[in-house]
């Protein structure tokens, strides 16, 4: 099975995210996490014919993570905001940053780059990445210039120290992707499925630490808008968070630890109210339960 990738680039280049009106030709979004008691941000924007992202910390200068077209999310984990984006690069597509607090300070990073396996070169599309044990997981996804439903995704292993274990290896995730968590033998990956007239759904499909899946992609939500995906694993229990709903104004929760089937409508998700346009949502654990905090897209 292969996702309209197409249809869904239309709607969201990098699919977790929280979208903002702007400028007739202008999107802007955000995705938000906490860094201690403040928040880490990477702001997004593009249009027809352009795109930025913009990374924004604590008591910090915003830093920019590219100028064209890419696709970035962050992480929390390790004491450390995992910063991980996608740029259309020929040699070094495929990037990250880790932001730590040091003292009353929040220190960036420097970039480390690393190379798309192969001669290929396609456009950057979507990246999700999640903590794991010992570092984090990065999948960087990219759709064929000449074919947009056709996609090719890599999965990148990175130490709680910065360092990158290993190349980016190409792993069997042709389905537009939105969230990704460390599910404790292997990986949970939410998916964005283009639907029909009624909107998008939510899919979930589970995979082996090497990238292999394990089943097919279910239905994990009725249709509707989709946006700013969060998945959260609290011990053997696995949630997603996002932004759903008819008008996409809706902050939204369901249970997906199990993966359920394909063609059939799960229960409806636990609703938490509206949530605005100029909206992002950022997860925190409260006395180890994921509450689902309301931010400003935009930092100031």
């Amino acid at each position: 099975m292969r996702f309209a990738l197409a249809l869904a680039c239309t709607l969201s280049v990098t699919a977790p995210a929280a979208a903002q009106p702007g400028p007739p030709s202008e999107r802007v979004t955000a995705r938000a996490v906490p860094l201690g008691d403040g928040v880490v941000r990477v702001v997004s924007r593009w249009g027809m014919d352009s795109g930025s992202a913009r990374l924004t910390v604590p008591h910090g200068h915003a830093v920019e993570l590219y100028d064209g077209m890419g696709a970035a999310t962050l992480v929390a984990g390790h004491d450390a905001v995992l910063v991980a984006y996608g740029v259309d690069e020929a040699r070094t597509p495929f990037r990250y940053r880790l932001v730590r607090r040091e003292g009353d300070t929040v220190r960036v990073g420097d970039a480390v780059e690393m190379h798309r396996p192969g001669s290929r070169r396609d456009l950057p599309f979507a990246v999700v990445a999640t903590p794991t044990e010992d570092g984090f997981s990065i999948f960087y996804q990219e759709i064929q210039e000449d074919d947009p439903s056709a996609a090719h995704t890599y999965l990148l292993h990175v130490g709680a120290d910065g360092r990158p274990a290993g190349q980016a290896q190409e792993v069997r995730v042709p389905w537009s992707l939105a969230a990704a968590v460390d599910n404790g033998h292997g990986f949970h990956l939410a998916l964005i499925y283009p639907g029909d007239a009624r909107g998008m759904r939510l899919s979930m499909v589970s995979f082996s630490p090497a990238g292999q899946p394990q089943q097919h992609p279910d239905w994990s939500s009725r249709p509707g808008m989709i946006d700013d995906v969060h998945l959260v694993r609290n011990g053997g229990t696995i949630k997603v968070f996002y932004r759903g709903g008819d008008g996409g104004d809706r902050l939204l929760e369901r249970d997906v630890t199990r993966i359920g089937s394909w063609g059939h409508n799960p229960p409806a998700a636990r609703d938490h109210g509206r949530l605005r346009q100029s909206q992002a949502i950022l997860i925190r654990m409260r006395h180890d339960v994921a509450v689902a905090e309301r931010v400003p897209v935009r930092a100031d």
